[in-house]
């Protein structure tokens, strides 16, 4: 039963006014489980491993998707053939809708540093193995410099907030993660074409952005970040110095609406989804 009603439920949540009733099929089944609780699935062509006991796996099972205001806008930013870089790609989700989209003369390079989630990234694009030639997976992160550095998290089952910034609140250590540019590894690849890139790092963006500036002037990609304002404080600086940073580029800044909608940015809230593109 269970099986049917995440598919009705991930079918519901895509379309207008279906939140509600796909909320309502995901509170007949709780997930309180302390420990792994693996489902696979299928949806719109990509196949998934995930787990309900987390805050993102479980989202992902019930909606198709962990949010999908961002990969609507993903979809209709890439065309076919496009080269799609996702910095911070955790289990894979923007990576394998990217793959979708951009086909078999495409590219998807998915940068993930920790090792659990760079597994998982593995197993979900072996999971789809008419995609597979079409990435590139790299555990690595990527910043202003090449290095070596902490990952925190905090106490709780949610596994998209995994941080180079340790607080008070992210303390608990996960290990070292291996860091590198976006420049380096844009030129060790020998990459020819970059048509987007996605940045979700929980609050180095800025860091990623200042590793890639050759990248970033030579190639003019479309890029697609997550804004959190807390999350950049811990990292020492301010939301807008993103926008700020990228304005010496002539880019142009989109908040991220419901169902994809692009709103031009007037205000940062303390959370958005934000497209930048090339004027």
């Amino acid at each position: 039963m269970e099986k049917l009603l995440s598919s009705l439920s991930r079918n519901f949540y895509i379309i207008p006014g279906g939140y509600f009733l796909s909320r309502f099929l995901r509170s007949l089944f709780s997930s309180n489980s302390q420990t792994p609780n693996w489902r696979v699935f299928n949806f719109r062509g990509i196949r998934m491993k995930v787990d309900i006991s987390k805050q993102m796996g479980r989202a992902i099972y019930w909606r198709g998707a962990h949010d999908w205001a961002p990969i609507f806008t993903l979809e209709s930013q890439l065309n076919s053939g496009d080269t799609f870089i996702d910095v911070g790609a955790n289990q894979g989700e923007y990576s394998l809708w990217a793959a979708r989209k951009v086909g078999s003369g495409g590219k998807v390079y998915s940068y993930e540093p920790m090792s659990a989630l760079f597994a998982q990234l593995k197993e979900n694009i072996q999971l789809n193995p008419k995609l597979q030639a079409i990435f590139n997976p790299l555990e690595l992160g990527l910043s202003k410099e090449p290095g070596e550095l902490e990952l925190f998290t905090q106490p709780g089952q949610n596994e998209g907030t995994n941080t180079i910034f340790g607080s008070d609140h992210f303390h608990i250590p996960l290990g070292k993660i291996q860091l590198d540019t976006l420049d380096r590894q844009v030129e060790e690849l020998n990459i020819k074409a970059i048509n987007l890139i996605k940045i979700d790092v929980e609050g180095a963006e800025l860091q990623v952005l200042q590793g890639g500036e050759k990248t970033i002037a030579s190639f003019r990609p479309k890029l697609l970040l997550e804004i959190n304002r807390e999350a950049c404080q811990s990292g020492g600086y301010e939301a807008e110095d993103i926008l700020k940073f990228l304005d010496q580029y002539k880019y142009k800044f989109y908040q991220i609406g419901l169902r994809g909608k692009l709103i031009p940015v007037k205000a940062l809230p303390e959370f958005c989804n934000v497209l930048a593109l090339p004027s």
